[in-house]
């Protein structure tokens, strides 16, 4: 079984990152590495190892799909977990 705790949570709504972080951080006891954009997740991708990843769906600019297409091409994200998360109903 693999350790997950390191989440790379990717996620361009403010207010959605600050309640997930309580969630995550407070309640859950992951260590989250957020990003505000697929860009910016294959930057903090190519610096850390996470354990998951947590993306949005809908994302301006590359969307969580795009994003996870990019990641994989990735050594550290190549078979990382991933969890997709949406606001819309």
């Amino acid at each position: 079984m693999t350790d997950l705790s390191l989440v790379l949570y990717v996620e361009d709504d403010a207010d959605i990152q600050t309640v997930a972080r309580m969630a995550l951080e407070m309640v859950g006891g992951f260590t989250l590495r957020t990003c505000g954009s697929g860009r910016e997740a294959l930057l903090a991708a190519a610096e850390c190892k996470p354990d998951l990843l947590l993306l949005d769906v809908m994302m301006p600019g590359m969307d969580g799909p795009t994003t996870l297409a990019e990641l994989r091409k990735l050594p550290n994200t190549g078979t990382t977990p991933v969890i997709f998360m949406t606001a819309k109903v």
